[in-house]
């Protein structure tokens, strides 16, 4: 079991766990379905038109040499504006697959029993959040 940082709450995927709600095996697919359907920033550039595969290949080069983010490197190596990048971010945000939409796609739970089980996650952090403001 992972240890989550000091007062922070657990994550979605871990409640639904601890509620016997999904498995292991749910998140194990329900993770693989988000890899296939959430792009990366390279792959969404291409879709949009703003980079090709030999930019994509460059600036993976020197985000390897660097160590520091795609869309950081694609600005500095003159590849993507500012405004582009954002646009990239936006579309990423726009499409992103969340476990719970995975869950669904993957028929572990009907997007009433998503909404019913995000409504006690978020009244379980609230209360969580609540303790830690008082010291409770």
């Amino acid at each position: 079991m992972k240890l989550r940082p000091s007062g922070t709450f657990k994550l979605f995927g871990r409640f639904l766990l601890e509620r016997g709600r999904i498995t292991e095996e749910d998140i194990y697919f329900a993770r693989s379905f988000q890899r296939k359907q959430n792009r990366k920033l390279g792959e969404t550039a291409v879709q949009m038109g703003l980079m090709n595969q030999s930019e994509i290949d460059l600036v993976l080069t020197r985000q390897e040499e660097s160590g520091r983010r795609f869309g950081e490197v694609a600005i500095e190596e003159g590849v993507l504006t500012d405004d582009e990048m954002m646009r990239i971010y936006r579309r990423q945000e726009e499409d992103h697959v969340f476990l719970g939409e995975a869950l669904i796609a993957n028929g572990v739970l009907t997007n009433a029993e998503l909404i019913s089980e995000l409504k006690e996650y978020n009244l379980q952090k609230l209360k969580h959040m609540s303790k830690r403001k008082t010291g409770v």
